[in-house]
């Protein structure tokens, strides 16, 4: 995808301020030992690549003119609200391999309450290497299928082989518990493993 963008020549924090009232957001492209430059984008630019490609999503960015392949590094938002502050953007060349934080999508968690499991989760993002092209935008556990007491471990968990994770395969990643009813007492009890 594609997004434009023109140089900042002033950095300051009533400009930022002014940026984001104009609908645009304050940004800074940097890496391969490149000139780093400050740009302000559209916010909702920004917003459609977070929708359609994720956190991570690679995008070439025209700024005035001249064009940069570039991934999304970081985010900054308001501890309050939750409003996006500012862009970091990492310069990427084909598939050299970049690192980055990937978050962990858990599908299957109503089926878990159906069975009266619970699950507490361990890790909410893991640390990979992978080519910028491959990166994935989240890595989904699939907890459908588990029925009682079980650890989530990397290894049960299917990656691409050209991701690497930067945790042991024997590293839990969540856990879930069977949540047993007391039928005489009005307190719960947790069994875990």
């Amino acid at each position: 995808m594609q997004i434009q963008a023109k140089v900042r020549q002033r950095v300051s924090k009533s400009e930022n301020h002014r940026l984001r009232k104009s609908g645009k957001l304050p940004a800074v492209i940097y890496g391969l030992n490149r000139e780093n430059f400050n740009i302000e984008i559209a916010m909702e630019d920004v917003f459609e690549v977070l929708k359609k490609d994720g956190p991570h999503a690679i995008v070439d960015i025209n700024v005035d003119g001249k064009h940069e392949n570039a991934m999304i590094k970081d985010i900054q938002r308001d501890p309050i609200d939750g409003k996006v502050l500012h862009v970091d953007f990492e310069r990427v060349e084909g598939n050299k391999k970049v690192h980055t934080k990937v978050p962990i999508n858990y599908t299957g968690e109503d089926y878990l309450k159906s069975r009266g499991l619970l699950i507490q989760k361990e890790i909410s993002y893991v640390e990979v290497d992978a080519p910028a092209d491959r990166i994935p935008k989240n890595i989904t556990i699939d907890l459908s299928s588990i029925t009682g007491n079980y650890k989530v471990t990397l290894k049960d968990v299917e990656i691409a082989e050209e991701i690497a994770i930067d945790l042991s395969e024997n590293a839990t990643i969540a856990q879930i518990y069977y949540l047993k009813e007391e039928k005489n007492q009005d307190t719960v009890e947790v069994q875990s493993l």
